[in-house]
This record gives structure tokens, C-alpha cells and sequence, in this order.
């Protein structure tokens, strides 16, 4: 049996929070993801997928050939372990769910409805298999969503205050995702109460001009049944003080 461990998109958001505290034997991103062909590993994360939504759900039959040249490869190698890095956006309405509501992949935009077939494919194509879903993030490398265009000032008016969100300090997810394999779980949400915009914008960016409300504002609040697993209680893994501690020491750094 193969000692080897790897990571999937490894230059990416995600990947390089990941690839910064953990040492993978072997790395990839799309420039090099031909090489995995007939690899076996102990433990491999996928971290490589696009999450550009609106872009996905712009040009769909782009974004799927995208995820076809990740999965092509991977039908070849062998992995005892397979964590796959997923999103909230698998769920068509993401509002009180949690791991025991099945994503019908239908009813969901292109972006959430690719990405759920990867789901049901990576839970086909590996027996060991872990799922671990993610709602909107920050952390060093940022570079889009509501609070990097508040930091940045760029298109603030575009922004709308009654959106409620689910924010994660990425600076945790390393040790998460250790946790998350650890407990032998197929499929963990990471959940972060929701909070309005306006809320941190007033805590925050206050003066700062915003847009005004839309009847179309996005809702998140995805749950899980297993919050004491990262240190949670209730529905959520982090209760909102303490994303708004997370939030602030953020903020601070990146003014900074």
C-alpha cells in the first residue's frame, strides 16, 4: 500500500491554504494533472476545482468540460482515501440543510449541479470517499466575493446589504480538514452561522455606500449534524461572534 499523499490544485484558493501547512508528496494543478495517471495514494485531496460561479453559470458547457479534464485523469489512479473540497452551492436552495438532505443536481445552476455530480461521482469512483463543503470563505489570497470588494473599494455599490452569507476564516480549514478525515465521515458541512452584509459592513466599512436592497438578495444557511466535530454546537460549526472575531483579524491584516 502507496504512502504517498496528494493534493489537487494546489495554486488555487483553497489548494495553496492547504498546500502551505501540509506537505503532499505530490502536487497538481491543471498544467500538470496528466501526470496522476495510474498514481496510487494513501490519501488524495481534490481542492482543483473552478469556483468561479458566475462564470460557471454563464458558460456552462465550459465549466463541465473543466471538471471532465480533472475527472478523465482520475479514472486511472488508485486512492485509499479520496477527499473531495466541495460547495454549499450543491444544495438548489441552501437554507436549512444539512448532510442528511440529498442535492438533487436538477434543480440546481450549473455551477452547484456540476459540482454535485462530482460529488456522486468521486462517492462512485473511490470506496473511501469524503465530502467536505464549504460556504463562502476568507483568508490570505482573496481575490473575490462582498468582503475582498469591500476591503479593495471596487464596485461597493453593486453590493447588496440584506444578503445573508455563511463566512469561514480559510486560516482554520487545514486543521478542519484533518479533523473531518479523522472522524470517518462520508459527507461534512461546514457551517457558519449567517450573517447580513449590512451587519458587517456597519462593523467594519461603516460610511462606506453600499447598494440597496433586492427582493433577489442571496440566502445561505447550511447546517450540519456535526458541529462538536470542529468545535461547534447547535446547526453550526462556528456560532457568528466568532466569525466575526475571524472577520476582524482578517480585515485588519489585509489593510494592513
Amino acid at each position: 500500500m502507496s504512502a504517498k499523499t496528494g493534493l489537487i490544485g494546489y495554486t488555487g484558493f483553497v489548494g495553496s491554504t492547504l498546500a502551505r501547512s501540509h506537505a503532499y508528496d505530490a502536487r497538481y494543478n491543471s498544467s500538470n494533472i496528466q501526470e496522476i495517471k495510474g498514481e496510487h495514494f494513501s490519501t488524495l485531496v481534490c481542492a482543483g476545482v473552478s469556483a468561479v460561479k458566475w462564470l460557471a453559470n454563464k458558460e456552462p458547457e465550459q465549466d463541465k468540460a473543466g471538471i471532465a479534464l480533472l475527472t478523465e485523469p482520475l479514472e486511472t489512479v488508485k486512492a485509499d482515501h479520496f477527499v473531495l473540497v466541495s460547495t454549499v452551492d450543491v444544495y438548489p436552495v441552501p437554507v436549512g440543510v444539512s448532510e442528511a438532505d440529498q442535492p438533487d443536481p436538477a434543480l440546481a445552476q450549473p455551477y452547484g449541479r456540476h459540482r454535485r455530480e462530482l460529488e456522486l461521482w468521486a462517492q462512485a469512483r473511490f470506496k473511501r470517499c469524503t465530502i467536505i463543503r464549504l460556504p463562502g470563505l476568507f483568508g490570505e489570497g482573496l481575490k473575490k466575493n462582498p468582503i475582498y470588494d469591500l476591503i479593495v473599494g471596487n464596485q461597493v455599490d453593486k453590493i447588496v446589504p440584506n444578503a445573508a452569507l455563511q463566512w469561514y476564516p480559510m486560516r482554520r480549514f487545514a486543521d478542519d480538514l484533518d479533523r473531518v478525515v479523522a472522524s470517518g465521515l462520508e459527507v461534512v458541512n461546514v457551517a457558519v452561522e449567517p450573517l447580513e452584509t449590512a451587519a458587517i459592513v456597519e462593523t467594519f466599512f461603516p460610511g462606506t455606500e453600499i447598494g440597496g436592497p433586492s427582493q433577489a438578495a442571496p440566502r445561505y444557511d447550511m447546517r450540519t449534524l456535526h458541529a462538536t466535530l470542529l468545535g461547534g454546537q447547535g446547526d453550526y460549526h462556528i456560532d457568528r461572534a466568532t466569525m466575526l472575531d475571524e472577520l476582524k483579524l482578517f480585515i485588519e491584516s489585509a489593510k494592513a
